[in-house]
Formats: structure tokens, C-alpha cells, sequence
């Protein structure tokens, strides 16, 4: 049996030499992890918190923060198995209590994973669950010797994957059953990323059967009335979906949430001395700042949180600049539908969030796919448990003290990439593909005024919708704006609706670097077809009575830097004008 011995300094003895360890980008197996030398942030007190906690545990946590590797842990910690896997938590925090270490090895585990179930049509998932629970069967092939004929029957059945509906409903309740009679110790039950093929059966549209077949399959398997079979069961996914009755009879359920202060709020992600440790281990302090901007500002039950996946991919890629990491590990769709189908006031939160302000709103552990477009929280809470935004400051309103709410922000350099290019794909749809580019080249290459009116007036016929305008013409406006700033906000410190002289000035533009260094004061105007075609003047005119650039010479801008935008907008019709240099 291939051994490692872990010491101090990121070093393991293998083969008669020290070896360096490294990071597996890619490998969630915790065995693998540790007999390859791979680098392992010490996570192992989960276990003396499953083992404290309650009968079913579900966890979840945004994607690639560390799940599977946490759960593969678990099994190897607990399962039984011919050879001894001791070895494998020696230098483990979890290895100091013994009362704990005596579960080593000592029950019969059940563990699956559905993250992979992803199918375009539910008879395609049912064929991939029966398969998976095949394979699931014949680990314990042992166990139908002692069977019933009946039973032995049904588990043969699912092992030569010819099990019936029933058969396949009922299949993990009766493997938990046959474990205990085989094995006469209670079951551990390990699902890991049991939401994966529900999300998938949302954007195919066989929701329905999904929620059936979990309700019968997982919500049967779990009941509290097995409590002398079970030992322990833990549950991971992304989000908790309850109002389907999935786990509607598990009164023995604990949701370990990452609002929710407790045991497990440090247990997935890199906490703020983890990352110190890592940093130290690879040489990588000088990197502190960057890994911070780009991957920090998580925060889970009071525990500032880095996104791992993000930070070990950008440690392994050094001296590679940095970039979106986790959000090329899979699909964004689901998040950007919801975003896209949103209405007026999903776009003037994102005008909120994209200019730094604090977006405020309940957040729901029991939402449904079907109900998350039909109100704006639906969806933040969607974007907040996916990992796309970072909840804070929890505060009982005054207009209803039983409605507790959170402070929203977008966490980082790489998710505020994620709603940039929300905005992009949802802007160049219908579009001609140089729109975006004329925009940003208006600012970048000092262009004329003009260009930046036919831009927008190009932009807004294909994309802005009437019936929006019609409503709050300014409001929709600005949003709209301020989104096709997001592409550059790398360039300039964007600020809207921010206090500057005598008012609020609608845009702030800031540049952040000298390579870029004109700065820009945007103010929006509408009129009505009858007005006059001077509104832009009167915009102009309001940023100079205002003092709007006032704010600017305070954030250490030349007034010979500083650029005035008057834009009017009349229906569907754009006018400019520029104040060109205040000075």
C-alpha cells in the first residue's frame, strides 16, 4: 500500500525522498488527493460536525467550493473497507480526538453522486440513474445472499439495470434497509450535488418528473422512521428546494446554510488563515492583493471566504495574469435566463449592483425554479447561493420586522466579469457586433460626440425595450447605460447617482489609470416629441449650475481632464452633447 507521511512545509515522503506537494486541480477524490502528494487545506473537523450534528444534514454551498472533495472525505473516514485507511487522517486536525477516530472504518456507507446526471430529457436521466444505482448495487453485491427470495429478486433486478419504476423508486430506502441487516451497524448515506440533475431538468423542461422521482427516490430513502438503520446522512447541492416536498417529511433534517453562523460555515472554501497558509506554502505572498481582488469577498456564516477553485487555478497558473477561472468550469445559462427575463426592476437592481450600492433584499432557502422569475428576490437569492453574490449585514426592516433582509454585493473582480458578460451577450443580441466596440472606443479613443450618439442611437432601437421606456424612460435609460459601462470598469472607478457639488450627479467616470486619464460626467435628460431640441444644453448647464465636477477635482482629477455628456432621450430618439474640456 502506497504510504505517505506528511510534515510541515508542504512536503511527503514517498519512495525514499521528500517530495514537494502540489495542488490536483481537478481531483475531488480525498484518497487520490492524499496518496498523489496533493495539497490538502485541512478540512477534516467536518467530521466530528457530522458526527455532533443531526440525523440529515444538507449543505449548500456554490459550485467547486470544495463538495465532493469534503464528501469523498467523509466516505473514506467512515466506510468500511478490507484495508486501513487510518493512514490517510494522520496528520489530520480530526486525527487529535480520538473520540472521534474511533468511527474510523466502522460503517457501511451509500455514497452517489448525481453532478454528472445532466440529461435533455427524463427518460435519457432515468437511464442514467439506473445505471448509476446498478453500479451502486453491485459494490454491495455480497448482501443478496442473505435476501429474501423477493428482495433478492428486485436486487438483482436494478444490478442487471432491468429494474421496474417501483423498483427505481424505491431503490435507495431498500439498499439503506439491506446494509443494516448485512452489516448490523447503522447506514452513513453520502448524496453529493443531488440538486445538479434538477437545474438540467429546469432549463429541459421535465421539472415535474424530476421533482417526483426525488421526492419518491430521496425524500423516501431519508424519513426520520429509519432512524435505527441510519446513522448519519449528508446531503450537498447548491440550493435547498423545498416547496416541492422533496424533503417535506425529513423533520430530522438541518440545513446547514451559508447564511446561517455554525459548525460548517468554514468548512467549504478557503478561509482568510487558510489562504495565508497557502500563499506561504507556494511563495505566493507577493500574489495576496490580486487573489483578494479577484476571488475574495465571499462571506458565509460570518467566515470571510476565497472561492478555492479560483485561487488554485490562478496559484497554479503563476506568473499568468489573473482571470475568470471558476466561471469557465461550467455552464452560466440558468443565471443568465433568469437575468435576461427579469423586468424593469431586476435591471434597476443591476444599476445598483454594478455601481458599487448596496442592493437590499430577503434572501429564500425555499425557493422553486418555477417561482424564481416571477419576483426579484426569487432571483437574487438564485445569484446569492450560486455564488454570484455576497450577502452581509442581516437587518429586520422597519416595515416589517419578521422580514429579515441582507446587503447584496457582487464579491469580486471575476463575478463582476460574470454580469459583464451577462450585459454583453444581452446587449449584442439583434445588434451589429461593432456596437459594444464603438461605444467603448468612444471613451478609449477620444472620438467625437457624434459617435457616441449614433452608438447608442444604434443600441437602444435594437435593444431597449418600448414598453419599458414607456414606464420610467430616465430610470431604463440609465440602466441601460451603466450596463454598456460595465466593459469599462477595469479603466475607470464608475459612480452612479453619486453626491458631487450641489446634487447627484446621474454618472461618474474616474479614471483609474494614466493611460486613460480624461474623465466623464454623464447627465440624462428626457423630452417629449412637443420640447424643444435644447435638452441637452439644459443637461450640459446642470452639471455646471450643480458643481457636479466638484466630485471629480476631490478624487484628485485635473479640471482640464474633465469631459461633460449631456444625453437626451426623446422616445427611441438619442441627441448628445458635449461640454468637451471644463476648465
Amino acid at each position: 500500500m502506497k504510504r505517505h507521511i506528511q510534515i510541515k512545509k508542504n512536503r511527503y515522503y514517498e519512495a525514499g525522498a521528500w517530495m514537494m506537494q502540489k495542488f490536483r486541480i481537478g481531483t475531488d477524490d480525498f484518497k487520490e488527493l492524499i496518496d498523489d502528494g496533493g495539497y490538502f487545506v485541512d478540512k477534516s473537523l467536518l467530521i466530528r460536525d457530522i458526527i455532533e450534528g443531526n440525523k440529515v444534514t444538507l449543505i449548500p454551498r456554490p459550485r467547486r467550493f470544495g463538495k465532493t472533495l469534503n464528501m469523498t472525505m467523509l466516505r473514506y473516514f467512515f466506510e468500511r473497507s478490507e484495508e486501513s485507511r487510518e493512514y490517510l487522517f494522520a496528520d489530520c486536525a480530526i486525527s487529535g480526538f480520538p473520540e472521534y477516530m474511533q468511527h474510523q472504518g466502522q460503517y457501511p456507507v451509500i455514497y452517489i453522486s448525481l453532478k454528472d446526471l445532466k440529461r435533455d430529457s427524463y427518460e435519457h436521466f432515468i437511464e442514467a440513474i439506473l445505471a448509476e444505482i446498478a453500479r451502486l448495487y453491485l459494490s454491495f453485491s455480497e448482501i443478496s445472499g442473505i435476501l429474501s427470495e423477493g428482495s433478492r429478486d428486485r436486487f438483482l433486478r436494478i444490478c442487471k439495470e432491468e429494474a421496474t419504476t417501483n423498483d427505481l423508486y424505491s431503490s435507495l430506502k431498500e439498499l439503506i434497509a439491506y446494509c443494516y441487516q448485512y452489516y448490523k451497524k447503522p447506514v452513513i448515506v453520502l448524496i453529493d450535488e443531488y440538486d445538479s440533475p434538477m437545474i438540467e431538468a429546469f432549463s429541459n423542461g421535465y421539472y415535474d418528473e424530476m421533482a417526483a422521482f426525488m421526492r419518491s427516490w430521496l425524500g423516501a430513502g431519508l424519513k426520520p422512521e429509519h432512524g435505527q438503520v441510519l446513522y448519519r446522512a449528508v446531503v450537498t447541492g447548491i440550493l435547498r428546494i423545498a416547496k416541492e416536498s422533496i424533503f417535506s417529511d425529513l423533520n430530522n433534517l438541518d440545513v446547514a446554510s451559508p447564511l446561517m453562523i455554525g459548525p460548517f460555515a468554514d468548512k467549504f472554501g478557503f478561509t482568510v488563515p487558510e489562504v495565508d497558509l497557502i500563499l506561504t506554502a507556494f511563495h505566493a505572498e507577493a500574489h495576496a492583493d490580486t487573489i483578494r481582488d479577484w476571488y475574495n469577498g465571499y462571506s458565509f456564516g460570518g467566515h470571510t471566504i476565497y472561492n478555492p477553485w479560483s485561487l488554485i487555478s490562478y496559484i497554479q497558473a503563476i506568473p499568468n495574469p489573473p482571470g475568470p477561472k471558476w466561471l469557465n468550469t461550467s455552464s452560466n445559462a440558468l443565471v443568465y435566463e433568469e437575468l435576461a427575463a427579469g423586468g424593469l426592476e431586476i435591471k434597476h437592481d443591476l444599476e445598483l449592483l454594478l455601481s458599487g450600492e448596496e442592493l437590499r433584499y430577503p434572501l429564500s432557502e425555499n425557493i422553486t425554479f418555477g417561482d424564481i422569475g416571477r419576483n426579484p428576490a426569487n432571483i437574487w437569492s438564485l445569484l446569492y447561493y450560486s455564488g454570484y453574490l455576497k450577502a452581509e449585514d442581516p437587518r429586520f426592516p422597519e416595515y416589517d420586522p419578521n422580514l429579515l433582509t441582507y446587503a447584496l454585493f457582487i464579491p469580486n473582480q471575476e463575478i463582476y466579469l460574470a454580469y459583464r458578460q451577462f450585459i454583453n451577450r444581452m446587449y449584442e443580441r439583434g445588434t451589429p457586433g461593432a456596437g459594444i466596440r464603438n461605444f467603448i472606443s468612444f471613451f478609449l479613443e477620444n472620438k467625437q460626440h457624434h459617435v457616441l450618439q449614433e452608438t447608442l442611437q444604434d443600441l437602444t432601437l435594437g435593444l431597449v425595450s418600448m414598453y419599458d421606456l414607456a414606464k420610467l424612460p430616465e430610470a431604463v435609460f440609465h440602466a441601460f447605460v451603466l450596463g454598456l459601462l460595465a466593459n469599462l470598469r477595469t479603466v475607470y472607478e464608475i459612480r452612479s447617482n453619486a453626491e458631487a457639488g450641489y446634487g447627484r450627479a446621474d454618472i461618474l467616470m474616474i479614471p483609474r489609470t494614466r493611460e486613460y486619464p480624461a474623465a466623464y460626467i454623464i447627465e440624462f435628460k428626457t423630452a417629449d416629441a412637443q420640447q424643444k431640441r435644447d435638452v441637452p444644453s439644459d443637461a450640459l448647464a446642470q452639471i455646471g449650475n450643480k458643481e457636479y465636477e466638484a466630485a471629480l477635482a476631490n478624487a484628485g482629477v485635473p479640471h482640464e481632464r474633465i469631459k461633460r455628456l449631456g444625453i437626451v432621450l426623446q422616445g427611441k430618439r438619442i441627441e448628445v452633447q458635449t461640454g468637451g474640456i471644463v476648465g
